[in-house]
Formats: C-alpha cells, sequence, structure tokens
C-alpha cells in the first residue's frame, strides 16, 4: 500500500479553497449559457397598434415581428438566481442561428453586465399548455470595463459599438 502524506490546513487555508470556487463561478458564469427566468420590455403602443397586433401577442412570430420593427425593446433581464440585467442597448438582429432545425435566434445585448450574445427561442411548456418565448444569455463577449475602454478609444456610443461589433460578427453591413 502507498504512503499518503496528510498535511493539516488552518481554518482560513479552507475557507479560502472553498471561497475560490465558489467565486470563480460567479465570476465566469458567464462563459456558458444562463438562464433567464423573466424579461421585462418597453413597449411602444402605437407601433403594436400599427402593426396590427395586439398585446398580449396571440403567438411568439408576432412577439419577434414586435421586436424586429422596434415595437418592443427588452429593458431587464432576470436570470434564475435573481441577477438583474439592466440592458442600454438590444440589437435584435440575428448574428447566429442554432438548436435544432435553427430554431434558437442569437443577438446582442449591453446590459450593466456587459456584452452578451443573447438567444430566444419558442419553447412548450411542460407545466401548462402551449408555447412560450424562452430567452437565455448565452454568453458574454466582453465586460463592462471592455466596453467603456473601446468607447473611449473610438469616441462612439454604445449603439455604434454594437453596430461595429455585428458587422465584425458577421461581415454584414447595413
Amino acid at each position: 500500500m502507498p504512503n499518503i502524506e496528510t498535511v493539516g490546513i488552518t481554518p482560513d487555508e479552507f475557507a479560502r479553497v472553498i471561497k475560490d470556487p465558489i467565486s470563480y463561478n460567479r465570476e465566469d458564469k458567464y462563459n456558458f449559457q444562463v438562464g433567464l427566468k423573466d424579461l421585462d420590455f418597453d413597449i411602444d403602443s402605437d407601433k403594436v397598434m400599427y402593426l396590427g397586433l395586439g398585446i398580449p401577442f396571440a403567438s411568439i412570430d408576432e412577439a419577434e415581428q414586435a421586436l424586429r420593427e422596434d415595437a418592443i425593446t427588452p429593458k431587464l433581464f432576470v436570470e434564475y438566481d435573481n441577477t438583474e440585467h439592466l440592458v442600454t442597448v438590444f440589437d435584435h438582429k440575428p448574428i447566429g442561428y442554432s438548436g435544432f432545425m435553427d430554431c434558437v435566434t442569437h443577438s446582442l445585448a449591453i446590459t450593466d453586465h456587459g456584452l452578451f450574445e443573447v438567444g430566444r427561442y419558442p419553447a412548450i411548456s411542460m407545466s401548462k399548455l402551449g408555447r412560450f418565448w424562452q430567452w437565455f444569455l448565452h454568453r458574454r463577449l466582453a465586460s463592462l470595463k471592455d466596453l467603456e475602454r473601446w468607447q473611449d478609444e473610438n469616441s462612439i456610443d454604445s449603439r455604434e459599438l454594437i453596430e461595429r461589433i455585428y458587422v465584425a460578427l458577421t461581415g454584414v453591413e447595413d
């Protein structure tokens, strides 16, 4: 049997060993998909009416149309751990698609936590009949400090920055 060496550690060292992975997960949780349990939107009622839509929307397709036409704009994302993201800029244009038959649309959003790739798709509820619009943070592309630095270096506002990032990711210019 091999010799096993044991080393004692202090309570402070033990606390650090436990705390480091927890703080690491909090800081880097946006490297992977993070679910959203709630969203809040700014609603332009005149545009909704002009588009011939009603609230609540009759379908996810109508909600997507309202989003594309800027009749609704996300203003708050709430994660399952209750972390709130105040959305400062949301660009509905797709930067990509994924999922079965490309059902997930990925777009860009700047929040008070950085620049995110945000996904949304039609889902089915297991608790009640019907479909619902599911959103998630796919990953963080840049921290708020990075965004501020890029804006300062290029003398641009958040909208121009997100447009440049969109072009860099997709190669598509408006």
